[in-house]
C-alpha cells in the first residue's frame, strides 16, 4: 500500500537588490546581490522518503537549512562595445584598414560569487535501527575558521561522535556549509561588416577564465573513510572560438 501526504514544507526570506545601467555609449552592466534564508524540512531532490529522516513520524526534527539555501550570492553582468571605429566615438572616419583591425569590438563578463551550499554530517551503518537517517552526537560547533579549512579537512571531524547503538544522535540536517563559488566568464567579440543585411562576428569565449575550483561538498560520514576531505570539483576553464553569421 502506498500513502501519500504533504508533510513538507519551506519558508524564504530574502533581501534582494540590483543596480542597472542600461545601454548608453557603448556600456551596459547589471549588479545583483541577494541575502536569503531557505528553512524545509525536505530534501528538495526528492530524498524525501524515510532513510533521510531522522524520524518519519516527527518531522520538525529534520527542520534545518535547505540544500539550496545560498546564503549570499552576488552577480555582475555587463558588456562594452569599444568607441572605435566607423560609427563610433574616436576613428568614426578611419580607413577600411583601421576600421577592420580596430572597429566593432566588444567585450562581456559575467561574474558570480556565492556561498556554500549546506550538508548533513551521518553515520552509516545502521546503528539506530529504527529504518530512518544515522546522525551523530554533535559535541561542539564543527565549522572551521578559514584559514584552517583545506580539501584535506573541511571541518572539525572531531566535533562529531558515533553514537551509541540503538540511540538517536542529537546532531541537526544540513548544519555546515561547504565551499563557496566564484567563476568569471568573459566573451571578446568582433563584428564584421559584410552587407547591409549580413554581419559575421567572431567570438572568443572562456568559462571560469580564472581557473577557479569549484569544489563540491566533503565527505560528511564520519564512521568512513575519507571523512572530512573534498574529492570532486566542477568544471575548470574552457575556451572556444566561434563564428556567427548575423542577418
Amino acid at each position: 500500500m502506498t500513502v501519500q501526504e504533504p508533510f513538507g514544507n519551506l519558508s524564504y526570506h530574502g533581501l534582494i537588490t540590483r543596480l542597472e545601467k542600461r545601454f548608453s555609449r557603448g556600456l551596459t552592466f547589471s549588479l545583483n546581490y541577494t541575502w536569503s534564508h531557505a528553512i524545509d524540512n525536505i530534501d528538495e531532490n526528492g530524498n524525501s522518503d524515510v532513510a533521510t529522516s531522522l524520524k518519519p513520524w516527527d518531522r520538525s526534527l529534520d527542520r534545518g537549512n535547505s540544500l539550496t539555501d545560498i546564503r549570499h550570492s552576488f552577480g555582475f553582468v555587463g558588456t562594452y562595445e569599444l568607441p572605435l571605429g566607423k560609427g563610433k566615438r574616436y576613428m568614426t572616419n578611419a580607413n577600411r584598414l583601421a576600421d577592420l583591425a580596430l572597429g566593432g569590438w566588444q567585450m562581456s563578463g559575467i561574474f558570480s560569487r556565492a556561498s556554500g551550499q549546506p550538508f548533513t554530517v551521518t553515520t552509516s551503518g545502521g546503528i539506530t535501527n529504527a529504518g530512518g537517517a544515522d546522525r551523530p552526537n554533535r559535541i561542539r560547533n564543527g565549522s572551521l575558521p578559514s584559514d584552517e579549512r583545506s580539501i584535506d579537512r573541511w571541518f572539525d571531524t572531531g566535533a562529531f561522535q558515533v553514537q551509541p547503538n540503538y540511540t538517536y544522535g542529537n546532531s541537526g540536517r544540513a548544519i555546515l556549509n561547504g565551499p563557496g563559488l566564484t567563476n568569471l566568464d568573459v566573451l571578446l567579440a568582433k563584428t564584421f561588416a559584410l552587407t547591409e543585411r549580413f554581419r559575421l562576428q567572431f567570438r572568443a569565449e572562456s568559462f571560469n577564465v580564472s581557473n577557479t575550483p569549484a569544489f563540491a561538498n566533503p565527505a560528511a560520514n564520519i564512521n568512513a573513510a575519507g571523512v572530512g576531505r573534498i574529492t570532486s570539483a566542477g568544471e575548470p576553464r574552457r575556451v572556444q572560438f566561434g563564428l556567427k553569421l548575423l542577418f
